[in-house]
């Protein structure tokens, strides 16, 4: 069977995108035949050879690949696909939208508002800026005086249309992969994230020098439980489908907030949805193929 993987994009989460989809490139050849397709380099490629292909692997980070638009695109032409269909990833992509969801179903998160690059935005500190479709913490950044606000602003702005605004929220951070395994939807194990930067930025993601991470966490069983039932509230929210990991905070007083929801979580090798796969015994490779079968 033939897999069309496609990858690379314009984001700038673009080179972190080509280096998840060569792990899962190594995943799939296996059990397949695969051909990457880099867009939109081979865009005119793929449209002309897609009906070659059972089924696509569409593995981008960030705008164009992983807000529906590329889903979108698969579906116009007929082309199964994998992990979450259009709306999930539009809502998923959008954070302000995702917080508003959970927020409506009782789920604590952070305060927030949307800022337009027009807008006038009275500092009322300690914040979080964050583009509100970015990923990666690309153009994030924690403000605690007014002075260094209107620079992290144009960061952010760099990165996004539209940035969110987030009271910040202090305590110890984690995250949560789900996956769907025999058609059930699973939380694996948590992670606990050790940033050595003031938070778990860009830099921290992809150095291993300067960031800790601990799967399992060392939490207890109820800690753990509510971690991962958040996280599988999340991805059931939205209608994600076969993966997410969603972020949370654990505040000095044990409240945890939810931050956002990846669609199209990073799986490159020191990633930390894989990460969590290997603590959990699971193999990338099967899960791709068993969620291959059901997209046909």
């Amino acid at each position: 069977m033939k897999i069309a993987l496609l990858t690379g994009g314009t984001s700038s989460e673009r080179e972190i995108a080509l280096q998840s989809a060569e792990e899962v490139r190594r995943a799939l050849e296996t059990d397949f035949e695969v051909m990457v397709f880099d867009l939109p380099k081979d865009l005119d490629r793929f449209i002309a050879l897609r009906t070659e292909y059972a089924c696509a692997v569409p593995v981008f980070h960030g705008r164009g690949g992983e807000d529906g638009q590329i889903q979108g695109f698969l579906e116009s032409l007929h082309v199964p696909y994998l992990f979450s269909l259009v709306k999930a990833h539009a809502v998923g992509a959008d954070k302000a939208m995702t917080k508003r969801i959970m927020a409506a179903h009782g789920v604590r998160t952070p305060n927030w508002l949307i800022l337009g690059d027009k807008d006038v935005y009275e500092f009322q500190g300690p914040v979080v800026l964050k583009p509100q479709d970015g990923g990666s913490s690309l153009g994030v950044s924690l403000i605690h005086e007014s002075e260094t606000l209107a620079a992290s602003l144009e960061s952010a702005f760099k990165h996004a249309s539209h940035v969110l605004v987030e009271t910040l929220v202090t305590g110890r951070e984690f995250t949560v992969g789900i996956v769907e395994e025999g058609g059930e939807a699973r939380p694996l194990p948590v992670v606990e994230i050790r940033s050595k930067n003031t938070f778990f930025d860009y830099e921290s993601k992809y150095d291993a020098s300067l960031v800790e991470e601990i799967c399992p966490a060392p939490i207890d069983t109820l800690l753990r439980d509510q971690l991962q039932e958040m996280a599988l509230t999340a991805h059931t929210l939205i209608g994600a489908r076969h993966l997410s990991r969603s972020d949370m905070i654990v505040d000095e007083q044990g409240e945890i907030w939810f931050l956002e929801i990846n669609t199209i979580p990073g799986l490159t090798e020191n990633s930390l949805l894989p990460k969590a796969l290997r603590a959990e015994g699971l193999d990338l490779r099967e899960l791709l193929r068993e969620w291959i079968e059901q997209s046909l």
